[in-house]
């Protein structure tokens, strides 16, 4: 195939593939079905409370999928790793930004400006949940939350005998 035909087989193939991409994405992005969430470095339990005062805990919180909050301090970028923090007051500001009031776990306060649209996750025990950070109250960190680890194996013996009772 060559000619013209060519470039309007490319383009019909693009608008045929970018849109099913596009909705591969859209569990991620905090819009439209969560049927997935992103798998953040540690596993934090956090409370939220929305705006509408609905409260709920989950586990593998994260802002985007990291486990940190980052924002601005007049001009300077700033991110605080969740093992800081407490407790975070959300206030909306104009132009879709939110003041996020961090109380530190030192019990100092910061107050930081971050996009509003940024989405939030979590796995509760009713199913996964995506919150942007503009829809949010409060949220109350937990903690990490520690996996169980099973007993280790008994050491095997090298002479493959079976273990004394």
């Amino acid at each position: 195939m060559t000619g013209p035909m060519l470039p309007r087989v490319a383009l019909l193939l693009i608008a045929l593939l970018l849109p099913t991409g596009a909705l591969a994405m859209g569990d991620l992005t905090g819009e439209g079905a969560v049927t997935r969430i992103p798998e953040p470095a540690l596993d934090y339990r956090v409370r939220v409370t929305d705006t509408e005062m609905n409260q709920f805990e989950v586990v593998k919180a994260s802002f985007q999928g990291h486990i940190h909050l980052s924002g601005t301090v007049g001009k300077a970028r700033v991110s605080v790793p969740f093992d800081k923090i407490a407790k975070v007051i959300f206030e909306p500001m104009e132009g879709g930004d939110v003041l996020a009031v961090v109380t530190l776990a030192s019990g100092r306060q910061q107050a930081l400006t971050v996009d509003g649209s940024t989405p939030c996750f979590g796995l509760a025990d009713f199913g996964n949940v995506s919150i942007r950070l503009l829809d949010l109250r409060d949220a109350e960190f937990l903690g990490r939350v520690h996996a169980s680890k099973p007993d280790p194996a008994p050491p095997e013996d090298p002479s493959g005998a079976p273990p004394a009772e």
